[in-house]
Formats: C-alpha cells, sequence, structure tokens
C-alpha cells in the first residue's frame, strides 16, 4: 500500500518530432525526469505514421531514419514504456504536474494524442492518472515573470541564465537543460509573490 502521497510529482519531459504540426506529426523521441527521485525516461521510437523523418528534422536534431530503423521502438511498446513511467511515479509521490517548454500548443498535444492512441488500442488503464494531471507551459512562466524580454525560447532562456545544453534539439538533453531552467523560472516566480510555493498559485500558471 502507498501512503503518504504527496501533493504533486513534476515530471519534465520533451518530444522530439517529425514535424511541427502537433495534430499530424509523428513523436521520435521521448525524454522525462522526475524532481521527485531523478530519475529519467528516454527512448527513441518509430514513427506512428511509418513515414519517415525529412532532412530538416535531421539537420535540426541529429536523428536519422537510419538510426530510427536500428534504435527506434515499435510506437505501442515506447508509449506503453513510457505511462508504466508516469504511473509509477503517481502511485508514488501523488498526481503527476507536466512541464514542457511550448508544451500548451506543442508537447501537450502529443501527449493527449499520445494517450487516445493507446485508449483506441484497448489499453484505458492509464485513464486515472491521466484525469489528475496538472500541465505548466514553461513557456508562459518565462512570460509571466519576464514580461519585457523579447523571446522566450528554450535557447535565448538558457542564454539569459547560463545554461548549457549539451544536447540541443534531442528530447533528454532539452529535458535536462529545461531542468536547470525551470529552478531559475521558479526562483522568480516566488519572488515574484513573496515566496509563495508554486503549487498555492495555479492560476498563475496551470492550465488544464
Amino acid at each position: 500500500m502507498i501512503t503518504n502521497k504527496r501533493s504533486m510529482c513534476i515530471i519534465i519531459y520533451d518530444f522530439e518530432t517529425s514535424g511541427l504540426n502537433p495534430y499530424v506529426d509523428d513523436i521520435i523521441e521521448i525524454g522525462a525526469y522526475c524532481l521527485e527521485d531523478n530519475t529519467s525516461f528516454s527512448t527513441l521510437l518509430i514513427p506512428l505514421s511509418k513515414k519517415g523523418i525529412i532532412q530538416k528534422i535531421t539537420d535540426i536534431t541529429g536523428i536519422t531514419n537510419d538510426l530510427l530503423k536500428k534504435e527506434g521502438k515499435k510506437p505501442l511498446n515506447a508509449y506503453t514504456e513510457f505511462f508504466d513511467y508516469l504511473q509509477e511515479k503517481d502511485e508514488q509521490y501523488g498526481p503527476l504536474t507536466m512541464i514542457a517548454h511550448n508544451g500548451a500548443t506543442f508537447d501537450d498535444i502529443f501527449f493527449r494524442r499520445m494517450h487516445k492512441y493507446l485508449v483506441d488500442a484497448n489499453i484505458d488503464v492509464y485513464k486515472p492518472f491521466m484525469e489528475s494531471i496538472t500541465y505548466i507551459d514553461s513557456l508562459l512562466v518565462s512570460r509571466y515573470v519576464h514580461p519585457y524580454r523579447a523571446k522566450h525560447s528554450m535557447d535565448a532562456m538558457c542564454g539569459m541564465y547560463n545554461i548549457k545544453n549539451k544536447s540541443s534539439h534531442r528530447a533528454m538533453g532539452d529535458v535536462m537543460a529545461l531542468v536547470d531552467l525551470w529552478k531559475q523560472l521558479l526562483l522568480q516566480l516566488k519572488h515574484k509573490h513573496n515566496g509563495v510555493e508554486v503549487n498555492n498559485i495555479r492560476g498563475l500558471i496551470y492550465y488544464e
């Protein structure tokens, strides 16, 4: 029996994808990091549509079609493993808070599509924890705490805080950079609200 569940388990995550349309393109790499226990999840996966990725994506990410064929998991296997990881964290620490940079218009949409695919495949064991997830878009937080900055991209914000992304545009590289960026944004957020904890100001940075 799980006891003493915490009120919030923070998961920072990122997807590399076959394109920039979150409604039709495919996830090709998953990266996630749990702040509660410093564990991570990472995998390459074959595009769900089975279409090869274009050269522009390879130029940005360094991921090739040959790499996906060699090391990529089948989508159903990758999705299930990722959701098993998330469900375990939910059971250990409490409801998940999922943080992604530009998540509201990108990663979170892919994430919900991933869950729908599992449901359509008659795998619906993840519904309970999915219904309790809170989403935070760190880009929106950046705009909130730095309203006079013109750019809030990952590259721009990492540059502002001197955060080194050792593997930019790869899922775990971006995740670990966001781990450091989130710590800085959280300090700014607490300072802006006189030290109040982030989970007590939901209306400012959370969305459903």
